[in-house]
């Protein structure tokens, strides 16, 4: 078939950079016809509407003629020719070459529209008004024999010399009676055609309340339009009351018919026109096919245009559900063909899986068969809930015999190409592989060696030899696309397996590292892999200094119930030192609440140096920023998503909420905040694991007896009169410290164990930080890991970076700054093709 296109000029050999899939599709006929999948290039093509002309100027036209003769041309598109400029964007590879048209091919998005211009401009140009020419169809009335005859020579001579040729198998003479834009044209006059309404005026009559539910569910969907519907209906709703007896008699009778004939005539039945914004609802089950083509008026109503449905055949019965809802589809559009070739339309499903096909790269072949007629339809499909297509889905169930040959869906060969066929074709548009090439055809070379050294040439194609094996040589041009069949299209391998899958068939030189700058280039493992062994970022402890209340650690707690009192939080503050615990429950996590705490603690600890806190909004509002910078108090806060960094208080935050839950247990909800002083003065006297004393120890010089004895007045003497001052210094200083200090050496060996030491960046780095997933009761298995580039704007200690967003990642235009952890961040890839320099020739190099 190549051959005999490239003999005729349709085509010729090509060293486009484009390249698509071929496929062969049987006619009807049994004939075979050359396609080529188009898919990729439709979606990136600018689509072109040339205007159809007015379905009722055409009716007009045939109006009291009694003959017809309708006329086709033989491979039409074909007789198009192809502008030089975008001929190599045709091109299709073969396991012969490459090859591409210099006439306009079949599954172009274009193809129709251009072919209807062409036509239009041969025949109306010429001011032959009675020709009527709607897509590629041309129709010629007349009023008889004579006239007929004298019309179609004119017409004849006008396609001769415009060099069309017609295909006279598929022309028709002088009919007495044609179908002709879905109406019956004879010299009675203009009817609608039968085959617009069989699908409902065949529906069969309801036998039980499950198939009437099935027709109310199709004529309710245009109830609208019909005037009276639900007093038409009433007997026929009647049977699908509870504890109804079924009974049809001849009321439900008169209502099914009367609703049937309201559903195939005006003003259900609208009038196409190819300037309404137009849909195809189809739906499909084991017992038939169904589409319905609609029209949106103009009061916003959708107008049905016509019906269609068929019973399934054997064979598709034992279809899967997604390919019968695929073959309902493309039976659907051939019904229809006449009405949306050529015009912007939407298919709507319930089947959620079409959706992709348009996009898929690899279908299964019975998908892709019928897929390829899709091409010439400029068309989009979107999902809608099968509750929502209950008139198409009455009609797939109910369907209408349909004579033999309706049922023909057109088979398709699939060609099997494989990447060496792709290789080999690309090898003979590369100047350096055809240089070696002419080398290894002339073995009397002797200054070139080394090239029949490395190099075979076998059956006209180029390899590499490597060791004992020979592998293919890859242009410089296309190791992009070698990368992506062996990356990005088996699941985005890692470096070493893509490494491996390319190396047992390929070489070109540098391959390891330009494989490797590929793979860590890649978008989207970027956003989804998790680099796998120990995590970055070594565990820095804070250090505790021995003066109590020095550095608080302040944290919300909640939200629980709302108690009787109106609280809803607590808000803990743990001093670093002592361990000494301040619950307060609170109304709600605002910064005055917050503020009016501290002021409490404040007046009787005295003001903290320092102040760790999360990124609560209570804690960085403005509010707050004014009460740490007047009081004078060094405010710390978390980086994103690390709580380790407030540890101390977030280790409270547990032991307060097991001794409240059980505390409460048995109690009444709404009281739980009545338990919070004795958990606090149980925290406060229990001996702390680490210093071996008690937090009020430590403050004090002894343990509170009893939070009933007043405690701040009453311990205060009590320590001035039981604990000399000299002696509490020395418990602090010396034995305290150091067992805090102990135990923090000991926590950071145990949680270095499994970290490695952090990677070092620098001010202007761009990094992918992880992504925080939110907690919306959805799988987030397949969701991006990672987020996208940031820069770094500061370094600070202990492993922490301040970041801000790039335009990348800017979102409504509102800048973003953070603190980030080393454990949050990841190196953003750097992509940059390599130069020529970097590399070495074809002629050798080693393949790392």
């Amino acid at each position: 078939m190549v051959k005999e296109m490239v003999d005729n000029g349709i085509a010729r050999e090509s060293s486009s950079s484009y390249a698509s899939p071929i496929v062969l599709v049987q006619k009807r006929s049994g004939e075979k016809r050359l396609c080529v999948d188009y898919r990729a290039l439709n979606r990136k093509t600018k689509k072109e509407h040339y205007p159809l002309p007015r379905i009722e100027d055409q009716l007009d036209l045939l109006s009291g003629n009694t003959l017809f003769t309708s006329l086709d041309l033989a491979s039409g598109c074909y007789q198009i020719p192809v502008a030089e400029a975008s001929r190599g964007k045709t091109a299709f590879v073969t396991p012969d070459g490459q090859y591409e048209y210099n006439r306009m091919p079949f599954g172009l998005v274009n193809a129709p529209s251009v072919f209807q211009r062409t036509i239009h401009k041969i025949l109306k140009e010429a001011q032959i008004k009675y020709a009527i020419v709607y897509m590629d169809d041309i129709l010629i009335p007349s009023k008889d024999f004579r006239e007929g005859i004298q019309r179609l020579g004119e017409v004849l001579q006008l396609l001769r010399k415009g060099g069309l040729t017609l295909k006279l198998s598929k022309c028709h003479f002088f009919l007495n009676v044609i179908d002709f834009l879905g109406f019956e044209v004879s010299a009675n006059g203009i009817r609608p055609g039968s085959k617009k309404t069989e699908a409902v005026s065949k529906f069969p009559t309801p036998t039980n309340q499950h198939e009437l539910r099935q027709f109310l569910g199709l004529s309710g969907f245009f109830r609208r339009f019909i005037k009276g519907y639900a007093t038409i209906t009433a007997p026929l709703t009647d049977l699908l009351k509870k504890d109804a007896n079924w009974s049809w008699k001849p009321e439900q009778d008169q209502a099914f018919t009367g609703i049937k004939c309201a559903l195939v005539e005006r003003p259900v039945l609208a009038l196409y026109d190819p300037k309404s914004e137009t849909e195809l609802h189809t739906d499909a089950c084991k017992e038939g096919l169904a589409g319905i083509l609609l029209q949106r008026n103009c009061n916003g109503a959708l107008q049905p245009v016509s019906y269609f449905s068929r019973k399934t055949t054997a064979d598709e019965r034992k279809f899967h559900s997604y390919e019968l809802e695929t073959l309902a589809v493309i039976a659907s559009l051939n019904r229809f063909r006449v009405y949306l070739v050529g015009i912007p339309f939407k298919i709507l499903t319930d089947c959620n899986a079409l959706r992709s096909t348009l996009t898929k790269r690899d279908l299964i072949p019975r998908i892709a068969r019928w897929w390829v007629q899709l091409q010439e339809y400029d068309c989009t499909i979107e999902y809608r809930p099968g509750a929502r297509m209950a008139h198409a889905d009455a009609l797939s169930r109910n369907p209408v015999n349909s004579p033999s040959g309706n049922t023909h869906v057109l088979d398709i060969l699939q060609i099997q190409q494989v990447e060496q066929d792709w290789v080999a074709t690309v090898q003979t548009a590369d100047d350096e592989v055809n240089k070696i090439k002419s080398i290894l055809s002339d073995p009397s070379s002797a200054e070139v060696s080394d090239v029949h050294k490395n190099y075979r040439l076998k059956n006209g194609r180029v390899y590499r030899v490597v060791g004992d094996e020979i592998k293919w040589l890859v242009p410089k041009s296309v190791r992009w696309q070698i990368l992506k069949m062996n990356h990005d299209d088996v699941g985005h391998c890692g470096f070493e397996r893509t490494l491996q899958r390319i190396r047992g068939h390929y070489w070109f030189a540098k391959m390891r590292r330009f494989v490797q700058k590929y793979v860590t280039s890649c978008l989207e493992c970027a956003y989804h892999k998790v680099p796998g062994g120990k995590r970055e970022g070594e565990l820095h402890p804070i250090e505790k200094v021995s003066v109590p209340f020095h550095t608080v650690h302040a944290d919300h707690l909640g939200p629980f119930v709302k108690s009787k009192k109106g609280n809803c939080y607590l808000l803990a503050l743990v001093d670093g030192f002592t361990k000494f615990v301040n619950i307060t429950p609170v109304r709600n996590t605002k910064s005055s609440t917050t503020v009016r705490v501290l002021k409490d603690h404040v007046s009787y600890f005295g003001v903290p140096t320092r102040l760790i806190t999360d990124k609560g909004t209570s804690f960085t509002s403005k509010v707050f920023r004014d009460f740490t910078t007047s009081y004078g108090i060094k405010h710390i806060i978390n980086a994103v998503a690390t709580p380790r960094a407030n540890g101390q208080v977030e280790r409270f935050n547990r032991t307060i909420l097991d001794a409240l839950s059980t505390a409460s247990h048995g109690g009444d909800d709404k009281s739980w905040d009545n338990h919070i002083a004795d958990i606090q003065v149980g925290m406060n006297t229990a001996r702390h694991k680490t210093t071996q004393k008690s937090p009020s120890e430590l403050l004090f010089g002894f343990n509170i007896i009893s939070r009933t004895e007043g405690i701040l007045s009453t311990v205060i003497n009590d320590t001035l009169n039981r604990t000399p001052i000299e002696g509490l210094a020395e418990v602090r200083q010396q034995t305290a410290s150091e067992k805090i200090k102990h135990q923090q050496v000991k926590d950071a060996a145990n949680f270095n164990k499994h970290r490695k030491p952090a990677r070092q960046y620098q001010k202007g780095d761009l990094v992918r930080l992880a992504r925080q997933v939110p907690h919306d009761g959805k799988s987030q298995k397949l969701s991006v890991k990672y987020q996208g580039p940031y820069r770094i704007l500061k370094v600070l200690p202990n492993d922490r970076f301040v970041v801000e967003d790039t335009p990348m990642t800017r979102k409504n235009g509102r800048r973003y700054e953070a603190v980030v952890s080393i454990d949050k961040v990841q190196p953003w890839m750097s992509f940059s093709r390599e130069s020529e320099s970097d590399e070495s020739s074809n002629s050798g190099g080693d393949s790392d």
